[in-house]
């Protein structure tokens, strides 16, 4: 499945988060010209050093810039995007960035006539379920960001199609890895600072993905005439409890003690409390009524899809992908979160 593809000239958005990083690195290792659009070179020092990596300083809101620097390129992979809006930032923002800016980014792909686009987005543009869901199932997001990204799904699809562009789009649970500052991320900082408690039974299970295994599909999709049009679930080749998910990190840290444990009921009541008192004093306290809701939530997907039609295998473990955050962590890498636990 990952095998050489030979060089090519790559444009890249959002290479200096977890997934773009890392799918730089490997188009890098693999002879592949990379050009990276970022908004901070500062914070792209970890590219710089790569072999093909050229920098490009922008963002999303200058399509000249962005058409001008994809100039030549055989394959476009989209990650930038807004995924939290700071309290106050007005919801507008999602759309702002994650639909009108990947209107700058499809059309510069048509325009400058790209053979492949790959664009990343987020099983939040479902519903909440306790069911598996799938590419069958109809989109329904229920937050503004779920709602931004599946209307740039729909934009990027229409419009590569009707310029002759081979466009996929992949649909990624919480991803995890080097350089996470997601949600994985947060829970391993959180458990490492002694800062975690588990809420009831833990025994709600949700998808995850390591990075390794995205960029694994991102090559694929992006060379396989078959992806044309076509969007695709990619995670592990299962879901974990909760509780699995947090004893696997334990294990790897080498940690003994037992994590805490709270009651649901309990807990709901705590985090309401913490919702006034945060109302009250603007503190951003570390536990809420949301919070606990989608720890215990479950979040199920299958990539059965992409198994099916184009062979693919997640290939990392959970247990190898924290062993590579929780190196990381002890070597003093990037901050990887606030410490508050899992968010979706």
């Amino acid at each position: 499945m990952d095998r050489p593809l030979g060089p090519k000239s790559v444009f890249i958005t959002g290479a200096t988060g977890c997934i773009g990083g890392a799918l730089t690195a490997r188009l890098a290792s693999r002879g592949s010209r990379v050009v990276a659009l970022v908004r901070d070179e500062r914070r792209a020092s970890h590219l710089a050093g790569l072999p093909g990596v050229t920098l490009v300083a922008g963002d999303l809101a200058a399509r000249d810039r962005i058409s001008a620097a994809m100039r030549g390129s055989e394959v476009v992979y989209h990650l930038a995007a807004k995924v939290h809006a700071p309290p106050g930032e007005p919801e507008g923002e999602f759309t702002r960035v994650n639909l009108d800016g990947t209107r700058h980014v499809i059309e510069a792909a048509v325009e400058n006539q790209v053979n492949s686009f790959v664009f990343f987005s987020t099983v939040a543009v479902y519903p909440e379920s306790d069911r598996p869901l799938d590419e069958s199932d109809t989109p329904a997001p229920t937050t503004s960001y779920g709602a931004s990204k599946l209307a740039a799904e729909r934009l990027v699809l229409s419009r590569a199609a009707a310029g002759g562009v081979r466009a996929a789009v992949l649909r990624l649970p919480a991803v995890y890895g080097t350089r996470d500052r997601g949600n994985i991320g947060k829970l391993v900082r959180s458990i490492t600072r002694g800062r975690f408690f588990l809420i009831g039974d833990s025994a709600n299970v949700k998808s995850l993905v390591a990075v390794e295994n995205v960029v694994d599909a991102a090559l694929l999709v992006a060379g396989d005439e078959r992806a044309r049009g076509q969007v695709y679930i990619v995670c592990d080749e299962r879901g974990y409890t909760l509780a699995e998910i947090v004893e696997a990190v334990n294990t790897v840290l080498g940690l003994r003690r037992r994590t805490p444990r709270l009651p649901y009921g309990p807990a709901v009541w705590l985090g309401r409390g913490a919702d006034v008192l945060s109302a009250l004093t603007g503190l951003n306290l570390p536990i809420s009524e949301s919070r606990v809701y989608k720890l215990t939530a479950t979040t199920l997907y299958s990539a059965a899809k992409i198994q099916r039609e184009l062979g693919f295998t997640p290939r990392v473990s959970l247990r190898e992908g924290l062993v590579k955050i929780i190196g990381e962590i002890k070597a003093g890498g990037p901050e990887l979160g606030s410490g508050r636990g899992f968010k979706g």
